[in-house]
């Protein structure tokens, strides 16, 4: 069972991907700072914006010439361990890669929802998150993927400390919590439930 993390810049998937990785058997891939190594340094005097617009059209050049760069280097870090690790994806920004990589039948989607997220998000990064989400609904609506495999968190970001969650969602679970920390303990408790259903 691998763990799919999705969301937009700003949401907490990676303080939620690492968390999972700690004190468990699971181990974490970034899916997007690889390619960010391969890329040059951000000049002097350039502006974060126009460093980021390099970087995008930097990535969609390599993207042209190899569409299955994304999955290709998470399979090859996958390869990298034994067959008894299990892990979470951290980031898929690709429809491509995740539709490539995610097996219904035994992983688990996650989508974090911050509500109160003020990043300005280009339209990709809002298409790609819909176009993945889409496909959970195609997916579900025909009966490939489970309830329980598809999991959101509506929260705010620092929040509140509570232990009050509100459970929405027919196609998916979408549980709205006070706080990205309590998403955390509460997905913690649903990843164990849901391995010690496939043992």
């Amino acid at each position: 069972m691998n763990i799919f993390i999705i969301g937009l810049p700003k949401s907490g998937k990676t303080t939620v991907a690492e968390a999972l990785c700690k004190n468990s058997k699971f181990e974490y891939i970034d899916s997007v700072s690889w390619i960010k190594v391969t890329f040059r340094p951000q000049k002097e005097n350039e502006h974060d914006q126009q460093y980021e617009e390099s970087f995008h059209q930097y990535l969609v050049n390599r993207l042209k010439i190899d569409p299955m760069l994304g999955s290709k280097n998470i399979q090859a870090t996958m390869a990298s361990y034994d067959y008894s690790f299990e892990f979470v994806i951290d980031g898929i920004i690709s429809p491509k890669d995740f539709i490539h990589l995610f097996n219904y039948n035994e992983d688990i989607v996650v989508f974090l929802n911050r509500v109160n997220n003020e990043d300005t998000c280009r339209d990709y990064q809002n298409i790609a998150v819909s176009v993945i989400r889409d496909y959970c609904f195609w997916m579900a609506s025909i009966g490939l993927l489970d309830k329980k495999r598809w999991i959101e968190y509506n929260f705010k970001i620092p929040g509140e400390e509570s232990n009050d969650i509100k459970v929405l969602g027919s196609k998916n679970s979408v549980y709205l919590v006070k706080s990205l920390n309590k998403a955390i303990s509460h997905l913690k408790e649903k990843i164990i439930n849901l391995q010690d259903l496939q043992s």
